[in-house]
């Protein structure tokens, strides 16, 4: 259920973490209520944007294609399905949800020491 209609916000919560910075995640993760976890989701994509204006010339290539590929409108779609979200529960699976797949995607940055 969950797992198509959301992934643009992991998408954006990923290019945001490649740098080994995982507070938007965490952030959202712990918010306990709804308005909590839209204004973290705001502040993400206020960070997002700026990334997005000017990113690091070091910017990996996968971080770079990962962050061409995120649709505003769907990423809009996405935010207004959390505002339509009645229950604590769901909220909590959903944003749960959200997280994980971002942490999932994000490891795609991070490289295997040997």
């Amino acid at each position: 259920m969950y797992s198509e209609k959301y992934l643009q916000i992991p998408n954006m919560l990923a290019v945001l973490a490649y740098e080994g910075d995982y507070h938007y995640i965490d952030r959202l993760g712990n918010s306990h209520s709804k308005p909590l976890a839209l204004y973290y989701l705001r502040e993400a994509l206020r960070d997002f944007n700026a990334l997005k204006r000017s990113p690091p010339n070091d910017m990996p290539s996968d971080a770079l294609g990962l962050m061409s590929s995120i649709d505003a409108r769907l990423l809009e779609h996405e935010i207004e399905s959390i505002g339509k979200l009645q229950s604590t529960q769901d909220l909590r699976e959903t944003i749960s949800l959200i997280c994980a797949k971002a942490l999932a995607k994000t490891s795609m940055f991070i490289g295997v020491r040997k």
